[in-house]
């Protein structure tokens, strides 16, 4: 889970900071020097942990990943007439998701052999 760098304003549309949550433009944010920066991309178990203090009578969790995994359904529906398919391989799609203050979801885009390392935008 990515935040951006610097706190949304929508009167700032010049601002990649603002907008874009990539780590390789993020880390060139003046704010990265702020101890909250650390806390910009979190784990799912840390978004879970803060929905269930946030929302304790509601399962917010679970509705947002039903919404993701139908989602990811819908677009392997979509192409599945289209995806070769090659003996003795595999093929991992990275999906990029908004969730929006009423927890709709947002496909973003579906990146092919995404970068599969945990990364900080912490530059020492």
């Amino acid at each position: 889970m990515r935040f951006s760098a610097e706190e949304y304003d929508d009167t700032k549309l010049d601002n990649k900071f603002v907008h874009l949550t990539n780590n390789s433009i993020a880390k060139y944010s003046d704010a990265q020097r702020d101890a909250l920066f650390e806390e910009n991309m979190w784990r799912m178990s840390t978004f879970q942990e803060y929905l269930k203090k946030t929302y304790p009578d509601r399962n917010v969790f679970d509705e947002i990943k039903a919404k993701l995994k139908q989602i990811v359904i819908w677009s392997l529906e979509c192409v599945q007439d289209m995806v070769e398919n090659r003996k003795n391989s595999h093929e991992f799609y990275g999906y990029d998701f908004m969730i929006d203050e009423d927890f709709n979801v947002w496909l973003i885009e579906i990146n092919s052999s995404p970068a599969m390392d945990y990364s900080s935008v912490r530059s020492i």
